[in-house]
């Protein structure tokens, strides 16, 4: 009976302890060894992303053609971001919430980057949301990278957006918010707010890159210029 009583008693202390071990997922703290480690990662994630994130490299078109040189790029981008938030998922168990109070502004740009992308996990961009929420009081979180965030949530789920940071293009080029708008009305004041430029300004300079990106496409329509808001 002492013995099975000891057991139980064992059993419970390593219950107890694994409760705890689970309970403080983020609470590892970060030493000056670990935060070199963790930019270098950061760094190297954010590397990987961006090249990834513009226009297949000219000499990959210039060998394949650029329908298959889209695809070629596109199976390997999205490679790359699967691989990437594996890694930023880690990071987040280990650490919690990368903010600017343990990796400074551009460790938390980083890591926030590879996440806005993850358009593949949803639930992982919300619960990331969720975190930045209760930064952001502390002036942990960017409330940009937030805005963004929210955005291509919502987009995802194919809804109205709040600030309109994700667009697609009307027939003449013009960028458009994707599903629309939650409330127009305030959509300015809200983008001051959370450091968001005017929506036109952003709008103009998004149907310029538009533009320039797609220039061969809407000469051939007549389109001379970036058809800009007024």
């Amino acid at each position: 009976m002492l013995h099975l009583q000891q057991k139980h008693l064992r059993n419970l202390i390593l219950l107890s302890a694994l409760h705890l071990l689970l309970g403080c997922r983020g609470e590892l703290k970060i030493t000056a060894n670990d935060k070199e480690k963790i930019l270098l990662e950061l760094e190297e994630i954010q590397a990987l992303d961006q090249k990834y994130a513009g226009l297949p490299p000219a000499d990959l078109t210039a060998q394949h053609g650029n329908k298959k040189a889209w695809e070629i790029f596109k199976e390997k981008r999205d490679s790359i971001g699967l691989a990437n938030q594996k890694r930023i998922k880690d990071l987040f168990e280990q650490y919690g919430f990368l903010g600017v109070e343990k990796i400074g502004e551009a460790g938390a740009t980083a890591f926030w980057l590879p996440i806005q992308h993850a358009d593949n996990d949803i639930p992982f961009q919300q619960e990331i949301l969720e975190a930045m929420e209760k930064e952001i009081e502390n002036g942990n979180a960017d409330k940009y990278h937030y805005a963004m965030l929210e955005d291509r949530i919502n987009v995802n789920l194919n809804q109205p957006q709040r600030f309109g940071s994700q667009v697609t293009y009307n027939e003449v080029g013009q960028a458009i918010p994707k599903f629309g708008l939650a409330d127009s009305a305030s959509v300015d004041s809200l983008r001051k707010e959370f450091s968001l430029p005017a929506l036109k300004e952003y709008y103009n300079q998004m149907t310029m890159m538009h533009f320039e990106m797609n220039k061969e496409m809407f000469l051939e329509q007549g389109i001379t210029e970036p058809q800009l808001y007024k």
